[in-house]
């Protein structure tokens, strides 16, 4: 079956991103690159001064405003304090399960309170954040990967720099995310990591096309787990190398992914709060802004009561991107039915599959002198595009900052073309490549 080219789709970029911010919005992503080139020693003059204590309350966007008309304009407020008088809005999806979740907004932003900002980065030079950073890039593009950030922050600069550093700081000395994807599945298979290689074996997630939306999908079953087989080191490891192999399938202006729980066959047996507890964290404090929808399929009888436990962990926005569906109708309305599986009543005949791992697929891993070609032209492209950044910053005229916003956004795509260039030679080949579930030299959808 041959699929689509996903740059046939109409996909338009969304608002708060860089092609298509406001003034206001514009001026405080310009504040966020002030703060970060000055802690990387880069010399930058605003055009109007940035001061941190002016942007503990957040100067939002016309739409930002309106999601938060309960606070006063202009009123500071310490981070973590609950609202008085808060109260839930009740939602509730078409099969009767509620969406409401407990939490509120403060209660995640509590996380991310402006002073840990400085403990997070204490243990950490400079060089270390910049170097940590520019690795983090794959097909996105740096402004973009910020406003991730910026926008889950509801455009408040302290509280987005405190995210952001945090989580430099967990991928750099917490989790060694990068490492792990340029392992993929071969390093882990030579050591005999078993229990993360049976993940691997199982397929309990795979990538299969795209929504709707043009958001690739990643299809999770649910029913092939087993809390006893593996440790939640092993499984913690497997869904970051599967959120990182997401970002890689991620492609402008599509910037986020739609996941498909298939509770087909799902069991108690098969029910882990541990991993669960693990994936939404995650997602939360260090993918912000990466899940397009969340749609939980088929779920059993049994699932409502482990429903009102999990929904009382999600971040209120996270609750808001997840549907609920049980027929091969309900589902079609969001993914074409070429993309979903037979099993499920669509038309796609594929079955993932286990493809072991061969050192000669790797072979231009040994090719380090291409390999420091490549990294050298990429520093060159990040000098251009700090430079570009200083200038689009320190630019007096409107008409002068559109002209250095347009230049950071060829250097952007230009950074971009590098990473494409570099991930053979940096990344060892996983089951997803392996299985043709992920190409970048390919657009998305990939050919099957």
């Amino acid at each position: 079956m041959s699929a689509s080219n996903i740059h046939t789709m109409t996909v338009s970029t969304a608002p708060g991103h860089f092609e298509t911010l406001t003034a206001d919005q514009e001026a405080r992503l310009k504040d966020v690159w002030t703060h970060l080139l000055k802690f990387w020693g880069v010399p930058v003059t605003p055009a109007a001064s940035v001061a941190r204590s002016a942007t503990s309350a957040s100067v939002a966007s016309k739409a930002s405003k309106a999601s938060e008309h309960s606070e006063k304009s202009g009123k500071k407020k310490r981070f973590g304090m609950f609202r008085k008088g808060h109260k839930k809005t009740k939602s509730t999806d078409h099969d009767g399960l509620s969406l409401t979740t407990t939490r509120t907004r403060e209660s995640v932003e509590e996380t991310y309170n402006s002073k840990l900002i400085h403990d997070a980065l204490k243990d950490l030079e400079p060089q270390q954040i910049a170097d940590n950073f520019w690795n983090m890039l794959r097909t996105d593009t740096p402004d973009n990967l910020l406003l991730r950030f910026v926008r889950a922050r509801k455009w408040d600069v302290d509280k987005s720099l405190a995210m952001f550093a945090n989580t430099l700081h967990w991928r750099l000395k917490e989790a060694n995310v990068d490492q792990i994807l340029w392992d993929g599945d071969r390093i882990p298979f030579e050591n005999k990591e078993d229990g993360f290689i049976l993940q691997m074996q199982l397929n309990k997630a795979y990538f299969r096309g795209v929504d709707k939306a043009g958001r690739p999908i990643v299809v999770i079953r649910p029913r092939l787990h087993n809390a006893k087989k593996q440790t939640p080191k092993d499984l913690e490891k497997y869904t970051l190398l599967v959120i990182e192999i997401m970002r890689l399938a991620l492609q402008e202006p599509s910037d986020s992914a739609s996941i498909i729980f298939d509770m087909t066959g799902f069991t108690m047996a098969n029910m882990d709060y541990g991993p669960v507890n693990f994936m939404i964290g995650i997602f939360e404090a260090h993918y912000p802004e990466s899940l397009g929808k969340l749609f939980i399929h088929k779920a059993p009888w049994i699932f409502p009561p482990i429903w009102s436990v999990v929904k009382n962990l999600l971040d209120p926005v996270v609750a808001s991107k997840i549907v609920f569906t049980k027929s091969i109708k309900d589902l079609a309305e969001h993914v074409d039915t070429k993309y979903i599986s037979a099993d499920l009543g669509g038309e796609d005949d594929y079955q993932p599959e286990w493809i072991e791992p061969n050192p000669e697929d790797d072979k231009l891993l040994d090719d380090t002198v291409t390999r420091d070609t490549i990294r050298a032209e990429r520093a060159e492209i990040v000098k251009e595009y700090i430079e570009a950044t200083v200038n689009w910053i320190e630019a007096k005229t409107a008409e002068e900052s559109h002209k250095w916003k347009v230049e950071k956004r060829k250097v952007g795509v230009k950074l971009a073309e590098n990473y494409i260039k570099l991930d053979p030679y940096i990344r060892t080949k996983n089951n997803f490549d392996r299985a043709g579930c992920v190409n970048l030299q390919a657009p998305l959808p990939i050919d099957f």
